[in-house]
């Protein structure tokens, strides 16, 4: 069991149970890790070793280097270990998937899925604020409640 300390901007691994500075882990220790944090028994299918992400990439903007462990069913789930503080940074399985293309979907933003104030959401926004004022200047310019009776002599 170990536990990071953050010093100085400056990631270190600790061993809990002597209190001695460690390596960072290693897979063997990453797959231990994400083994013991995952409910279901599973088989796990891959192992990778991540240096990099995109902004497409289910753990964008999370500490690198990590391990991603992939188990098979019922779990269908991937575990990021992170190689530094030692510990999961993030679960993702099929759920969290089809949740985060829909996100995308509902914030407009194609490119980061993080950010919910940009111009294609604001075009829409105003577009619906202009179709619903004009749907109330419609109803009272239409309605008979707010029509004037016209005088005959």
């Amino acid at each position: 069991m170990s536990f990071y300390l953050k010093v100085k901007k400056k990631v270190v691994l600790i061993d809990a149970k002597n209190g001695i500075l460690r390596n960072p882990l290693q897979k063997s220790e990453a797959i231990a890790v994400a083994k013991r944090k995952l409910n279901i028994e599973a088989k796990i299918t891959k192992t990778e070793y991540l240096t990099q992400t995109g902004n497409h990439h289910e753990y964008r903007g999370r500490p690198l280097p990590a391990y991603a462990v992939t188990f098979d069913e019922p779990a269908n789930t991937t575990v990021y270990v992170s190689e530094e503080y030692g510990n999961v940074q993030t679960f993702r399985n099929n759920q969290w998937r089809i949740f985060d293309f829909l996100w995308m979907l509902h914030t407009m933003d194609y490119q980061e899925r993080d950010d919910f104030n940009n111009i294609v959401l604001r075009a829409f926004s105003f577009f619906g604020i202009f179709t619903i004022l004009s749907g109330f200047i419609l109803y009272i310019l239409t309605s008979k409640t707010f029509q004037h009776k016209k005088r005959t002599l």
